[in-house]
Order: C-alpha cells, then structure tokens, then sequence
C-alpha cells in the first residue's frame, strides 16, 4: 500500500529549476532514502512535501489526500511531522518543554481551562508529560529532561528534534539529513532508533549524504541530480547502477 504519492512535481525559484518532473510513490511502514549531491533537490522535495513550499505544479496525496494547497501545519495535523537539516529547538525551553510543544495538535480541553485549569487540563498534562518522558527515553535523552535544549551536544539536539517530531504523532516522518555531524557511535544509535521508529508503523522519508546510514535502513532509494530523479530502487539495485555509481558512490559497496 502507498502511503504518499507525488506526480510531475516541478519548483522554480526565479530562473532556477529546483525540482523538474518528480515522481515517487513511498510505501506505507517503509524507510524511502532521497540522495544525491548538494543541489540536487532533495531539500526542496522535503519541502513540497511537509508543505513549507507549494509546488508550480504536480500532484501529491497522502493516502486518498490531496495535499496540494494544504499548508505545513495543517500537514502536521494530517500526521506528517518534519526535521530539518538546521536543527530548530527553542533552545531557551528544556528537553521536556520541547518535545511538550510538539503534542499541541492532540490537545482536547477547553480553552477556558488554559486560564483556569480543570480536571481534563490535568488529565491531559500529565498524559502528555508522560508521553514526553518516553520519548525522550527513546532517544537518550531521558536523564536529561529537565535540561536545556541549547546546552546538549550537536548530536543529542539532533535527537531530541526527532523526539520532538514524534511527538506529534505522525503517519509519515520527514527527515532531513539527520546524521550530518554525528560521530560514528552517534550514526549507529541513529540507525538504530530509525529501524525502531518503523517498527512503530511510521513511514520515514529520510534525506541524507551517509550512504552507510542509507544502505543499512533504507527499503527503498531516490537518487536525484539537477533537480529530477535519476534511478530509484532498492539499495542493493542502487549499489549496482552504473549511472549512481559514477555520479554519487565513486565505486561499488563491498
């Protein structure tokens, strides 16, 4: 089953084609990789598809939604959450506050207890903190929850964003090089909790220059160059493409 659809998307800005006739079809419980060199497009792919832009024209669905006019926070809502390659925390807050923020979208209580708090705005605050603790848990950073989120090491923000994002629960996980900067140990744990997060029943796409990382996680791989696909297939079909071999890999993969 398709979870997210897109046909001849194309994106200008100005006399610049960033993205020319794209076309995937990312299955539902999947991790989909999108490489390729820097300029390639892939950051604005991710960018039509979270809605941050709208594409000139195309087609995308998640599910049986259209989603072309819809804008990004709608899309949350929807269940697609997003990372980004400049990593956006409020930096002030704590861990715990952040990925908090996260749960905005899943709050049922009237407004009127947002001023004076009742019964359901309790019940929904602790159910919320509770979730928050976990998924901190989840990416390392439970010990730290009460700390603040300009204080971590590059690599545990990274992290703590994707707490964030889950957080919000989503169908479909937009990630943006997620391991750029990371150490070794760091891409491992990253692997790892990637592999954990579909096991969840959430589709990743994930955008990255590791091609370890991708090689190890991804079922499916978009290769993109100038703006438009060049071959898509499973990693070992990519491995082997001449094509992605000469432009992207610089050898074979042993």
């Amino acid at each position: 089953m398709t979870l997210l659809r897109a046909a001849g998307l194309n994106k200008s800005f100005g006399g610049v084609r960033a993205v020319q006739n794209v076309s995937i079809a990312v299955p539902d419980n999947s991790i989909f990789a999108l490489i390729g060199p820097n300029g390639a497009g892939k950051s604005t792919l991710l960018n039509l598809l979270s809605g941050i832009h709208q594409p000139d024209t195309g087609s995308l669905y998640l599910g049986e939604t259209q989603l072309i006019g819809v804008p990004a926070h709608r899309r949350v809502r929807l269940g697609i959450a997003r990372t980004f390659q400049k990593i956006r925390l409020f930096r002030q807050l704590t861990l715990l506050e952040n990925v908090l923020a996260g749960f905005h979208t899943h709050r049922r209580v009237p407004v009127w207890q947002y001023v004076i708090p009742g019964p359901a705005f309790r019940r929904d605050r602790q159910r919320f903190r509770d979730e928050a603790h976990e998924l901190l848990t989840f990416v390392g950073l439970g010990a730290r929850a009460v700390g603040r989120a300009g204080a971590l090491p590059y690599g545990q923000q990274r992290m703590l964003e994707i707490a964030r994002a889950l957080a919000t629960r989503p169908r479909l996980l937009l990630l943006d090089e997620p391991a750029a900067g990371l150490n070794a140990p760091e891409v491992e744990f990253l692997l790892q909790r990637l592999e954990d997060i579909g096991r969840r029943g959430i589709t990743v796409v994930v955008v990255e220059h590791n091609m370890d990382l991708v090689m190890n996680v991804a079922h499916r791989v978009c290769v993109m160059d100038h703006g438009e696909t060049l071959f898509e297939g499973t990693p070992r079909e990519v491995q082997a493409n001449p094509q992605v071999i000469a432009a992207y890999l610089g050898g074979e993969f042993q």
